[in-house]
């Protein structure tokens, strides 16, 4: 089974909002700003673990070079500040590192969208779907979706949204898009 696109994305966005809090923590010389920038190293390796992504080894890189500055020898040396230089002097790698990943899943899920509203819009055109307010939210939009996978009309593009995506960040996507006005 393929791994959602749809939550990854989701998940590198909200990693790369987090970051401007790791900058701001430097710029106010806060005691716990290599804690920060380990721990959203760490999260945001275990994201690319879970989904096989190989840049997780320069994630895990960076962190080296901070935890290395911990045991970095000389005499009257600052444990402290020589992590807090190596981490400093390393955010914008992190972070670019984070939105080179992120970019090419975004523009897939951005194209992927357009496709999913296209297809919304041409469905309730049919006026052959109409929302039942008793009826779960989940289960319209799989009936929608069903309705798509079996309409001639509408089949190339069902066809092209699995091609790129999961059907589960398909019918994510679909609960997204909709206006369920336009199905009532």
């Amino acid at each position: 089974m393929r791994k959602s696109q749809f939550i990854l994305v989701s998940q590198l966005k909200e990693k790369l909002q987090e970051f401007p809090i790791i900058v701001s923590s430097l710029e106010k010389k806060d005691p716990h700003f290599v804690d920060k920038t380990m721990h959203w190293l760490k999260t945001s390796e275990d994201i690319f673990s879970t989904y096989n992504i190989s840049e997780v080894s320069e994630l895990a890189g960076f962190r080296s070079k901070i935890i290395a500055a911990r045991m970095a020898e000389g005499r009257g040396t600052n444990i402290k500040k020589n992590q807090v230089k190596a981490a400093s002097g390393i955010l914008y790698d992190i972070q670019n590192t984070v939105l080179a990943v992120l970019i090419p899943y975004e523009k897939k899920i951005t194209e992927c969208r357009e496709i999913v509203k296209q297809l919304l819009v041409l469905t309730a055109q049919t006026h052959t779907q109409i929302y039942d307010q008793s009826m779960p939210f989940e289960d319209f939009i799989r009936k929608i979706w069903l309705y798509i996978l079996s309409d001639n009309d509408l089949k190339m593009g069902a066809v092209r949204l699995k091609s790129s995506l999961s059907e589960m960040d398909i019918l994510m996507l679909m609960g997204d898009e909709i206006e369920v006005s336009d199905f009532t």
